[in-house]
């Protein structure tokens, strides 16, 4: 594939962009106080617009995996809807995800074989544990992505590491699904691009789109491959669901909404502290320079579990560590932030 796909696909985002700036279409105001955190530039939320096009083009008209397509669609167009302020309701949109996650993990046969833990295995092996837990699972995830959706390139480049490790270390697990995922990398590299010079914004839709396919991927991967510990993919997608759970437990903690957005994230007080550490005004330099950091962390913690992939002890040591070392910054960081710009 698919040359000329990549070629096409570069041209309709650029005239998709076109005619956004155009028609003044799929704009995203920022009016939220999170997203006002994140960037003052102009953006148009059509990430999830252009890769759901690629998906289509990829599930519905090549491999005729009609159910998969509509799987991802399905989730794509809640993140869409809440994109053009039509689904507003964080509660309705859990919900929405919850009832189309645990339908299509049914209807799939998407599930979670071994935790390498007997007591949970056991309650796996019973079909609704089984189907519930996936949900729990990918809810957990696709939310996570989208929390850190709020730096430009972050969620992007993180997405990009992790089939960069599927393909370069792992490639020979994958057999059919290699050329996808090598396709896939060039989508999300253009997208990259695109997003790093500020012109278009993942949104919700985007980072459900991404959170949802790349859950679906590994859950399969893991089913496919049981000799590959299964706390290896827990490290694979450890830092958007540890921040989601993170951000609930620190929200509840101080009697706020725990739905409701802010601006204490790891991502957005590592911003905050390089602008203020190092006088950077641009608003692009510093969120490139931010997901820099924190995906070069995570570049070389997936490096290093690649060569454990079958000693959980290992992973589940490199998993402590991972949150130790983020308890560590994070409240390094705040008390810097906050005590200093307060924030």
């Amino acid at each position: 594939m698919y040359i000329n796909f990549i070629i096409l696909f570069i041209l309709l985002a650029i005239s998709l962009i076109l005619i956004c700036r155009k028609k003044n279409l799929f704009v995203d105001f920022k009016l939220e106080k999170h997203k006002r955190h994140s960037s003052n530039s102009k953006s148009f939320s059509v990430g999830g617009l252009l890769l759901i096009l690629f998906l289509f083009y990829h599930f519905f008209y090549l491999k005729g995996e009609y159910l998969i397509f509509l799987y991802l669609f399905s989730i794509f167009l809640i993140g869409f809807l809440s994109d053009l302020k039509k689904l507003n309701s964080v509660s309705l949109r859990f919900f929405l995800q919850f009832i189309l996650i645990i339908f299509f993990s049914q209807v799939l046969n998407l599930e979670i074989k071994t935790t390498k833990i007997e007591f949970v295995d056991n309650l796996l092996s019973n079909t609704y544990f089984n189907s519930a837990f996936v949900t729990f699972c990918l809810m957990v995830f696709i939310n996570g992505g989208n929390f850190i959706d709020g730096l430009n390139t972050l969620l992007i480049k993180y997405f990009i590491i992790i089939y960069l490790i599927l393909l370069i270390p792992l490639g020979t697990f994958l057999i059919d699904d290699l050329d996808f995922i090598k396709n896939l990398v060039l989508i999300l590299t253009i997208l990259f691009c695109l997003n790093s010079l500020g012109i278009i914004y993942m949104g919700d839709s985007g980072a459900y789109l991404m959170s949802i396919l790349t859950g679906y991927i590994l859950i399969n991967f893991s089913s496919d491959n049981l000799s590959i510990s299964p706390y290896f993919i827990i490290i694979l997608l450890w830092y958007p669901c540890f921040e989601l759970l993170f951000s609930m437990i620190r929200r509840k903690l101080s009697q706020k909404k725990v739905y409701k957005p802010d601006t204490r994230h790891l991502h957005q007080m590592l911003n905050d502290f390089l602008n203020y550490k190092f006088k950077i005004n641009n608003h692009k330099f510093s969120h490139l320079s931010t997901s820099i950091i924190i995906n070069l962390y995570n570049l070389v913690i997936f490096v290093i579990s690649t060569k454990f992939i079958y000693n959980s002890e290992i992973l589940i040591a490199i998993l402590i560590i991972n949150i130790l070392f983020y308890f560590i910054t994070y409240f390094f960081l705040k008390k810097i932030v906050v005590g200093k710009l307060n924030y």
